[in-house]
Parts: structure tokens; sequence; C-alpha cells
């Protein structure tokens, strides 16, 4: 499978466009842009058809104009590659970029091309000496393209460099097996397509396989639901639409023979989401699981015990100072959120949105982030807006929290209120830029999904988020290195990168683990 790149580069083969061609190619793929350059590939089998999806697949298509490829446009020839290819750019609505070198001018008149080309000379051209300095290509990098230079990523396209693993190869037995209703085939289709091991992450299609391990109530079914659960967490379900009641039934469900989803049971319970509160029930659940748990589990135990201390006593000094004293406002925010001011302990999210608004209005804008999960996340009778939670996450984003970046990054990924995939990249970048591994587990996925993909990011990402403790980081690391994506490939790390997933409660590892011992890697 060829991976989309940034640019596609369309010239004349007539000595100077070709020569002019190669080295804006060089220099482009020099200063980390990915690059489709046809001499690259031999013109065997289907070319038109990989010219065209390789068109598709680009952000930039620049043209090195020529006298030539000029004359070539003008002739209205029957066959004409450069005029398709102009033609399939604007069709899909491709950044066109004009070159015009060696002082090549475009028709004065555009009557004299073909009606079909006419739009070409309206468009902004970039005039180029043949043997140009650096002052026109840093102008062309810097205004016109809209593909991002990401430095020099040796691994940026290497989407599988594996002799023992193809996972396209792989997905395709795995699907042969799967269609015959094979269970275990079934759960591990839905493991490639929620993934994205071959060909990019597929919520649809990994949602149908897991449902139908799941009706199976078989052994590989405990796994199947834990996936349900986060998928309807998410909102990620096709045409369901988000909810936590049955994200908390599924992890219920999975939670006997799952480790990842004892520990979302208890975090779900914990804050009353897709289920009753009960102090008494949180606190012996978690005890009862708490050996079994991983880090960030095991936070979420810890940070249960701190935010249900001693409290009445400072609310009531709180209350006489709020309204001129900022962080009084937001502490009492943080306790009616918490529930801590009520026996039985039981939140109360208007009063808290009440305090936050008023530490916000006062100046003090981490009380925008708690604001925001107020909206995205709400227990009792508060009711869930998406758009209030997002307003707010901006405001304490601008100011460089990361919770709210992560949060927004998750929102633009799964389009609540707007799904934007570029916006989903910039914000989790902000987060993990700050540490923060969740940002980076999602980071790990999106840049590999066609349209978006560096895999030599996608790798360093996963690694960090792995070498922190988070378990699915390590699965999908493990595939990493099994595949050669964005790494050299290395079938011993990608072993103890599964065996360490399993024993952590990513349990599909020992799908990965079984089908390596089958190929004999």
């Amino acid at each position: 499978m060829e991976a989309n790149k940034d640019i596609f580069i369309s010239y004349r083969n007539d000595g100077v466009g070709n020569n002019f061609a190669t080295r804006i190619a060089n220099d482009l793929r020099n200063s980390g842009y990915s690059v489709y350059f046809n001499p690259d590939e031999t013109r065997s089998g289907n070319f038109p058809q990989r010219l065209k999806q390789a068109i598709i697949g680009c952000k930039d298509f620049i043209c090195i104009v020529t006298d030539d490829y000029i004359s070539q446009l003008i002739s209205n020839n029957k066959v004409c590659w450069i005029r398709d290819e102009l033609l399939y750019a604007k069709q899909y609505g491709k950044n066109i970029i004009p070159i015009l070198i060696n002082e090549t001018q475009m028709p004065s008149d555009d009557s004299k091309l073909p009606e079909a080309v006419q739009f070409f000379p309206k468009i902004d051209a970039y005039d180029f000496p043949e043997q140009y300095i650096n002052s026109p290509y840093e102008l062309l990098c810097t205004n016109a393209l809209i593909s991002k230079n990401d430095g020099k990523n040796g691994f940026r396209d290497t989407y599988n460099s594996s002799t023992l693993f193809n996972p396209d190869k792989s997905l395709n037995e795995v699907l042969s097996r799967a269609q015959n209703g094979d269970v275990k085939a079934m759960l591990q289709a839905g493991i490639y397509y929620y993934y994205g091991i071959s060909g990019g992450k597929d919520e649809r299609k990994a949602a149908m396989w897991f449902k139908k391990v799941s009706a199976t109530e078989s052994e590989c079914s405990s796994i199947a639901d834990k996936f349900i659960a986060r998928m309807y967490y998410a909102g990620s379900i096709p045409r369901e639409e988000q909810s936590y009641e049955k994200s908390y039934e599924y992890h219920v469900r999975a939670s006997k023979n799952d480790v990842y989803s004892a520990g979302q049971v208890g975090f779900m319970k914990s804050i009353g989401s897709g289920c009753a509160f009960d102090y008494q029930q949180i606190e012996d659940y978690y005890l009862s699981n708490l050996d079994h748990m991983d880090n960030p589990r095991k936070d979420t135990l810890c940070r249960f015990y701190i935010e249900h201390g001693e409290f009445v006593k400072a609310a009531n000094i709180y209350k006489e100072m709020a309204n001129t004293y900022p962080n009084a406002a937001y502490q009492l925010g943080l306790m009616y959120k918490r529930g801590v001011l009520s026996s039985p302990f039981m939140p109360d999210y208007t009063q808290a949105a009440m305090y936050f608004q008023m530490a916000l209005d006062n100046g003090l804008t981490a009380a925008a982030y708690d604001l925001g999960t107020l909206y995205f996340n709400p227990t009792g009778t508060f009711k869930k807006d998406f758009k209030q939670a997002q307003k707010y996450y901006h405001i304490a984003a601008d100011k460089g929290n990361v919770g709210a970046q992560y949060m927004l990054g998750y929102m633009y990924f799964y389009g609540h209120v707007e799904k934007n995939i570029p916006l989903a990249i910039m914000f989790f970048e902000l987060a993990a830029e700050q540490g923060h591994v969740l940002s980076a587990t999602n980071l790990a996925l999106i840049y590999q999904m066609p349209g978006f993909h560096n895999y030599e990011k996608a790798f360093n990402y996963c690694k960090f988020a792995a070498d922190c403790g988070d378990a699915p980081s390590e699965f999908v690391l493990g595939t990493l290195y099994l595949s050669g994506r964005g790494c050299d490939p290395d079938e011993d790390k990608a072993y103890l990168c599964f065996k360490h997933a399993a024993e952590n409660g990513a349990t599909e590892a020992l799908i990965m683990l079984r089908q390596m011992e089958e190929l004999g890697i």
C-alpha cells in the first residue's frame, strides 16, 4: 500500500522541466516534506490510476511551468498527461501552485487554452530562475504550501519495511477466516481496524466486528466488550449517539476478565458517569481491584481519596471571601464538583459551575478547564453541553492548560461540536509537548491515518507513551516494531512490547503474540 504524499510535482519532461523538478523534489524532501515525483516509480501496471490516486492523496500540487508545458496545454492533444494531472488536481480541490521557470509567461489570452484549463493562468504563480537560490524557495514553503515542514524525518513515509510481517496481507488473511465465522479472527479484525494496523483507523469496521464477537458470548467477548465500551464513551460507534451509560454497561461486562475495563468501571463510578454515585461502593470496588490496576487507574484512586478529605470547615471560610478572592471560589467549585460538601457524598455541578464561573470572572483562568469538565462529562441533573465545554476548554488551553489542550484534541478528533483532525493534532501536540501521555497515545494513531501520516512521529509519540506505562500504547508500539513502520523492524522488541502490554491489561496483545508464533517470527 503506497502512503499518501504531501506534495505532487507535475512537470513536462523537456530537459529543463524534469531537471528543475528533480532538484525541487530533492530540496523539499530534505526539508522534511513528503513528495510524489513519478520518475521514482515504474510505469508498469495501472500507472494512470496510481497517478490519479497520488493526486487525490496529496495536499499541494506543484506545476513546473516551462514554455513547453504551456505549449502542451494549448495544443489540446488527445493524450496529455500534464493536462490530465492538472484537471484531477482541480477536480479534487488541491492547492495548485504554478512555478514559472526561466521567465516563462502564462498565456495573456485565456481563450488560447482549452476551456477546461482556462482557470490555470488565473492562479497566483511563483517565478523561479532555473538555478534558484534560497529566497524564492523559502517564499514558496512559507506562503504557498499547505503541507507542514517537519524537518528531516527519515522514517516519515515508511509504512512497512519488515520482510517478515506484512500488515495488509495479514489483514486479508484474518478477514478470510473471520468471514468464515472464526471468532478469534473476528476479534483480530476489529483490533486491526481499531488501531489502524493496516491502512489506518476505521472505527465503522472495528465496531462491526467487535459487536459480532460480543454477540457470541465466547472467551473473546470480554475483549470486544472493552473496545465497544471505549467507543461508546468517545461517541465513535457509527450511527449511534455518544453514551456514558452504554460505555459503563460494556465495561462492566468486560471487567470480569479485563483489568483495563475494571479500572474504567472504577473511574466512572468515582464521578457518577453512566451510573449512580455511591462512595462506599466505589471504595470497595477500587480496593478489590487494586492489585490488578495499571498506574493510570491507581492514580484515579489516589485522587479520589485526596479529594474526599475534611472540607466543610474550609468551605465555610471560603464562602465568606469567594467574591473577592478567586482561588476561594475555585476551591468551592472543586468541592461541589467532587461532592464532598454533602453527606452522603453527592456532587452538585450546578453549584460547582456557579463558583467556577465566579473564579473565572475574577481572573482565575484555571477554573475554565474545570467548567469544561462539568459540561463535557456531567453527573446528576446537570446537562451535558459539548459547545459550552469546548468554549471553556479553549479559554484554558490558550493559557497553556494541558488538560484543556488534550480535551480539545479529543473533541475535535471525535467530532463533538465539530470534527477537525488538523485542530485535533494541534491541540494533542500542545499537550504532548507538556508530557501528556494520552495525547501522545492519540497522536500515535492519528499519524498513521491516510492524509495525516507521519510514521516517524507516530513511532516517537507511541514510544513516549509506552515508556510512561500506558498499556494500549505498548501494544501499538509492538505493531510498529513488527511492521517496521516509522522505525527499523525489530521482531524481538515487538514481542517484548506485546508481552508487557498483555501483562498490563492490553489483552489484545495476546492475539499478536499468538500470530507471531504461528508465523514463526
